[in-house]
């Protein structure tokens, strides 16, 4: 790892300071009515800790390093911060409100609305909140600070990728919701967090309008763009810090786990397995053994960006780099990105836009997740085993009664593991907007995607005592990867008003298509045992049975879409929607699904019998209903195959 350890150091004072927290309750109102504010967003300020207040405007944040400053946050309101200090636990949020919030834009899919207008249930992150977040991945945005939205791990590694879901799981299948960036399909955990300008969540039928891609919600982002008539804005970022386990299970001692395995043998009429006790100890803490401490993470930012009369342009780059917790270099993540964004305005009807962004990242990773991983073996070797015996050689597990066939030496685990996988990618989109006439504009965008990955995984031959992990012969597995697809989108948006009287139509198009192949192949023998030499071109032995193996794909998607939305003096707010999908995801007969949608919102607020002198400052009641389709399944699904392998039924 290449990192700047003089950052690090000046960090040090600060982050360890976390070690000493307070728990902080309160309470969120209106500062107008009193009236207590549910769903508020409660974040440590530069983290991605954070709540939600209940039902009361009530909440709890345990743990907060003093001087660390609250951020509580919610649509219509002004934002409020507290810096916390050890003389106060209980906190009275009183939030002012800030109308301006209402009148700002958010996108909604093929066109954009006032905020106060929109009748989906939509979601909306700014770049303020991100700044104040500071995600090492920009899902970690989403949790908690979106209403339904749930983001979780199966892993704490580095790098390791993290499932959301909206309003739980809404069908069989691939069951995370669809990201759209800037207009076209894309991957929200490889952006970088500094890159985006917002994020919009559509967690109802309003995602309809993505019909087969929607069942599951969308994410809508946009990213940075440079701003008209603007010099040009250099912006550097970085930070440092340490990480480390914040909490490890509490688990017996060498001597707690002798005295009750002796119990346990006398009790079976066994002779005891420790007969000295007292002279073991506390033994191996091996949780502390795989777990390091002061583990760095660096990451650099840097973005230019600005603008004249006719044209608008951004550039950044970014650099992260973090170590595991647990195997540190072994489990090491680097990602880059770099991305070009530019917008001219050919003529006063005419503009252009064009967003690409290259990723790259490295990644190591450890077994994890169930039987046989590092954690699993840490937290099941004794504690009265050392972890290297007299020699200096990593000790081995007995294989006697109470140890299991499959548990060894983490640390030796950890020794022995080499593998590498390396992604790149470059995706963007090239648009066009076109004034026809008046009210009514013709968009146009190219999106694309492509993607190459390698990877390489060492089976070290290796000797672990008899376990069931024993290699006794080295191999090397190494796979490729390519994926591509591309999209282009045609609509019109009509805009009309008459008196009070408000009206949008939408009416486009969408056309995708994705392909890629993958080829996988495994080598015996790998010379000197070494990872060095850990290519399948230099490996000399092969095995009977086949070794490697591929696949291919093509699939193609065909969209048509409309809406109509209408609104009386911003007050009475309808929209519906309908899309037509065919998907070669599925056979023949079953290709063309039809996705409807209805949205209606009243802004109750803004009625007569409020009065002018208002105590509550907006309030709107909104309902929708629409039908949400998914093709995200196994390419060729549908087709029927027969399995080459023979089983035969005999009497012996």
């Amino acid at each position: 790892m290449k990192s700047n350890y003089l950052l690090i150091v000046f960090l040090m004072l600060s982050t360890l300071g976390f070690a000493q927290g307070y728990d902080l309750s309160g309470v969120v109102k209106e500062k107008a009515t009193g009236l207590t504010i549910p769903g508020a967003n409660v974040q440590i300020k530069n983290t991605a800790i954070g709540t939600s207040t209940d039902f009361d405007g009530n909440f709890t944040l345990k743990k907060i390093p003093s001087g660390a400053v609250v951020v509580v946050s919610f649509i219509g309101f002004k934002t409020f911060e507290y810096k916390v200090t050890a003389s106060k636990n209980n906190l009275d949020v009183i939030m002012d409100s800030d109308a301006k919030t209402l009148d700002e834009v958010v996108v909604i899919g093929y066109g954009s609305q006032k905020k106060r207008e929109v009748t989906g249930a939509v979601s909306v992150i700014d770049s303020k909140t991100l700044e104040i977040l500071k995600p090492v991945k920009i899902e970690q945005a989403l949790q908690g600070t979106v209403a339904g939205v749930n983001v979780t791990t199966q892993s704490g590694s580095p790098g390791a990728a993290l499932d959301i879901r909206i309003r739980g799981v809404g069908t069989n299948g691939t069951s995370g919701p669809t990201t759209i960036i800037d207009g076209y399909v894309g991957e929200l955990g490889l952006l970088n967090p500094n890159d985006i300008e917002s994020l919009t969540v559509l967690k109802d039928a309003q995602a309809a309008i993505y019909g087969t891609i929607g069942a599951n919600g969308i994410i809508l982002v946009t990213t940075k763009s440079g701003k008209k008539n603007s010099k040009a804005r250099i912006s550097y970022n970085t930070y440092a810090g340490f990480q480390e386990a914040s909490k490890k299970l509490n688990l017996l001692n060498a001597t707690e786990y002798a005295l009750l395995l002796n119990e346990s043998y006398a009790n079976g009429g066994g002779a005891v397995q420790y007969p000295n006790v007292t002279g073991l100890g506390k033994g191996t803490n091996w949780q502390k053994e795989v777990m390091s401490t002061g583990v760095p993470i660096i990451n650099h930012d840097m973005s230019v960006n600005g603008g004249s009369e006719k044209m608008t342009y951004a550039v950044s780059a970014s650099h992260l780099d973090q170590n595991g917790i647990v195997g540190e270099s072994k489990s090491g993540f680097l990602r880059n990105t770099a991305r070009v964004a530019l917008g001219a305005d050919v003529t006063d009807r005419l503009k252009l836009k064009t967003n690409v962004i290259y990723t790259q990242f490295d990644r190591k990773t450890l077994s994890e997740n169930g039987l046989g991983s590092v954690l699993f073996n840490a937290l099941n070797v004794p504690a009265t085993i050392a972890p290297r015996d007299a020699d200096g050689n990593f000790t081995l597990v007995p294989i006697t009664t109470g140890f299991g066939n499959e548990i060894i030496n983490p640390l030796a685990q950890i020794d022995n593991t080499y593998n590498s996988y390396n992604f790149k990618k470059i995706n963007g989109n090239f648009g066009l907007d076109y004034k026809v006439a008046t009210g009514l504009v013709f968009a146009s965008s190219i999106g694309f995607n492509t993607s190459n990955s390698k990877s390489r995984i060492f089976a070290k031959e290796v000797h672990y005592g008899g376990k069931v992990f024993d290699v006794v012969r080295s191999s090397v597995t190494q796979q490729t990867v390519n994926d591509n697809n591309y999209s282009f989108d045609a609509f019109l948006t009509y805009t009309k008003k008459v008196n009070d009287h408000n009206f949008v139509g939408t009416l486009g198009n969408t056309i995708f298509k994705e392909w890629g192949n993958s080829l996988t192949g495994t080598g015996y023998d790998v010379p000197n045992n070494e990872w060095a030499y850990a290519d399948i071109s230099l490996t000399t032995g092969i095995l009977d049975a086949k070794t490697n193996a591929s696949y291919a794909y093509d699939e193609r998607r065909l969209s048509y879409f409309g809406r109509m939305q209408y609104d009386f003096k911003g007050k009475y707010l309808l929209s519906a929607m309908l899309r037509r999908d065919a998907s070669t995801k599925f056979g023949p007969n079953n290709r063309v699904g039809y996705f409807p949608s209805f949205t209606a919102g009243w802004v109750i607020s803004d009625e007569g019998f409020f009065g002018t002198d208002k105590k509550v400052n907006f309030m709107k009641l909104r309902a929708s209903y629409g039908t949400l389709g998914n093709d995200q399944i196994p390419n060729n699904g549908y087709v029927g195959l027969l399995g080459g392998e023979a089983t035969y039924v005999s009497n012996g």
